[in-house]
């Protein structure tokens, strides 16, 4: 969101005197009206629509990548695309560059998933270099070599970037992670580091089961196959409310068991979902990963720790067979003391 908007007041400047208006959302495929974010481009300049992507600079297996993600180019209808000029925003540590892309460098397709999602691109450099400074440069040797448009480099220490991510650090939900552990990861890593921690209490609740990894998202538990999926607690604005929603739970048998993580601003919550409770369709995605599982707090409610205690409240409800497995929490409760925590058992709540 921060680079959205440096990118259009860069495209301002080198567009002076041009016309430029807000993205008219448009409907989703069932009619109803899109939600801002869900625009198919950003900003409108002259008429022509606007689509950024950003990315940041970041290591891939075996080299360093950036990589665009949901670019739809409508493979389908050629003569009909969904914007006129893609811009690329890469986030380096040398700085911020700014592009025009060709609609061709790096562009690959994801399977199925492509005419729901969109398709990826990806400039990487050279394997097997750890330097990411070499990295960057061969990366902008390849965009500046082809039919894509340097538009500028930018400082991050640029004065119009600092104000930025200064208003962005006071908004609800920075304001609500602020200091907490987890709160500047990336949504992978936290994913991968809340994966974790669901396992651990898994095999400390089974002490008797064998386990062994099934895939990225769970693990056998002796003849059950188990998922895990994570869920951090967020402020929708469009809905005006606070919720936790995991999304693509993919299709479920009889032995599978799954297990939620729930992040929030006071700790971290490990249920076991009854696989019917809050259970909602993903629009054109549900058919290949998936329903959602999506938790609301109260309507207009924006103090978050309100709105948990809803949320809670619905996972414990005596209408669904969720479980609460173990509670996390990141700061020490009232009544603790050092000793006490050194010597006493843990405590599960």
């Amino acid at each position: 969101m921060i680079l959205e908007s440096f990118v259009r007041q860069q495209d301002q400047k080198l567009n002076p005197g041009a016309d430029f208006q807000v993205a008219n959302a448009g409907l989703c495929v069932n009619g109803q009206q899109r939600s801002r974010g869900m625009a198919e481009y950003d900003w409108l300049r002259d008429g022509v629509r606007v689509q950024l992507k950003s990315s940041q600079l970041g290591w891939d297996r075996d080299c360093w990548c950036v990589k665009f993600y949901t670019v739809k180019l409508n493979w389908e209808n050629p003569d009909l695309p969904c914007f006129d000029d893609l811009l690329l925003a890469l986030y380096t540590p040398r700085g911020i560059y700014m592009y025009r892309h060709d609609l061709t460098l790096g562009v690959s397709t994801c399977g199925i998933m492509t005419n729901i999602t969109g398709s990826q691109i990806v400039v990487s450099g050279p394997r097997g270099v750890n330097s990411w400074s070499e990295a960057l440069d061969v990366i902008l040797q390849k965009l500046d070599g082809s039919g894509c448009t340097r538009l500028g480099v930018f400082s991050l220490g640029d004065a119009m970037l600092a104000e930025l991510a200064a208003e962005r650090r006071q908004g609800r939900m920075q304001l609500a992670y602020k200091d907490m552990p987890l709160a500047d990861c990336s949504c992978s890593t936290r994913g991968d580091c809340l994966h974790n921690v669901v396992q651990t209490v898994d095999a400390i609740s089974n002490p008797a089961r064998r386990m062994r990894k099934a895939s990225r998202h769970g693990w056998m538990r002796g003849e059950c196959s188990v998922k895990v999926k994570s869920a951090q607690l967020t402020w929708n604005s469009s809905k005006r409310a606070w919720r936790v929603q995991f999304r693509g739970i993919g299709r479920s048998t009889a032995l599978d068991e799954m297990l939620l993580a729930l992040y929030t601003p006071r700790g971290i919550y490990v249920y076991q979902h009854d696989l019917q409770m809050g259970i909602s369709k993903a629009g054109v995605v549900t058919s290949s990963q998936g329903p959602n599982i999506a938790v609301t707090g109260l309507k207009h409610e924006e103090d978050w720790q309100v709105a948990l205690v809803a949320i809670l409240g619905k996972f414990d409800a005596d209408t669904n067979d969720c479980k609460c497995l173990a509670f996390i929490p990141f700061r020490r409760l009232e009544g603790w003391s050092s000793n006490e925590l050194a010597s006493a058992e843990p405590v599960q709540e």
